[in-house]
């Protein structure tokens, strides 16, 4: 026994004994609950691959670059998601709101802001489009057909 410590009843001790247990728990039912995610998102990335047939390679190759691309993002300029729930809801509901009310609309299309965030995405996918010929070192990049009954035919 550790000197000037009293000696825990053996109520207290179950009691210990339990909060640690579910405490060292608690992070295996974390990974269970990721486990589970990845597993979900697995199927869903089959079910479009299937879908989409011969497109989903270059589209799939797109989602990672961008994802990449998001990622370096993210971390050269140090954000953080909100860490309150409140956050998200807030700021989905104010997007719904504006959207779904037609004075908004009459509001932003003569008012010209959307031929800015049209000019904005523009320059956005023509910036990705340039930055996908130079990482290829090529106009197109994907494999062509040049064998077979369909090997001339667009």
């Amino acid at each position: 026994m550790i000197r000037g410590a009293t000696p825990l009843s053996q109520a207290s001790r179950l009691t210990v004994r339990q909060s640690v247990r579910s405490y060292s728990t608690a992070p295996n039912q974390g990974n269970a609950i990721m486990e589970r995610a990845q597993q979900i998102g697995t199927q869903v990335a089959k079910t479009a691959e299937r879908l989409l047939g011969r497109y989903s390679e270059p589209i799939m190759y797109n989602l990672r670059v961008a994802g990449s691309l998001l990622k370096q993002v993210y971390i050269a300029e140090k954000l953080t998601p909100p860490t309150q729930l409140s956050t998200w809801t807030a700021a989905y509901r104010q997007m719904f709101a504006n959207v779904t009310n037609p004075s908004w609309w009459t509001h932003t299309l003569p008012g010209g802001e959307w031929r800015r965030v049209a000019l904005y995405g523009t320059e956005a996918v023509g910036i990705f489009a340039i930055g996908e010929i130079i990482g290829k070192r090529s106009l197109v990049g994907y494999k062509l057909n040049t064998k077979g009954k369909d090997a001339g035919h667009h």
